[in-house]
Order: structure tokens, then sequence, then C-alpha cells
């Protein structure tokens, strides 16, 4: 199945991307690290996750608790 982009995180702090993330890939999520110039120059880094999930499972939740 094809891969559906479902968000960008924008999360400056490596220890805070690193949590955010293994929430994610607990509840289906597949994450991907993204980096951005977010000045015309340059001198500024976006530090973001890209969220994806299966096309057809966006609504469908696993487990029975």
């Amino acid at each position: 199945m094809a891969m559906e982009k479902v968000a960008e995180i924008s999360i400056y702090k490596l220890e805070d991307r690193k949590a955010v993330a293994g929430i994610l890939l607990e509840n289906g999520y597949t994450i991907g690290p993204g980096v951005r110039k977010k000045t015309p120059t340059g001198k500024q880094m976006d530090y973001y996750l890209k969220v994806y999930k299966e096309d057809g499972a966006a609504g469908a939740r696993g487990g029975g608790e």
C-alpha cells in the first residue's frame, strides 16, 4: 500500500523529537526526520518529523485495551 503524509511536526530539541517519534511509532505511524532552512539566509534551521500512515489505515486503531 502507498504511504500518505499525515503531518509535519516542528520540534527543535532532539530529545523531544525522539520522544514524540517513539509515541507515534507505537501507534502505527511511520516517521522520517526533516531539516529545512527557517530563513532565506539559512542561519536558522527548522527540525521536524514527517509523519506517514498507510492509505486505508488512517482511522484504524489496533489493540483491544
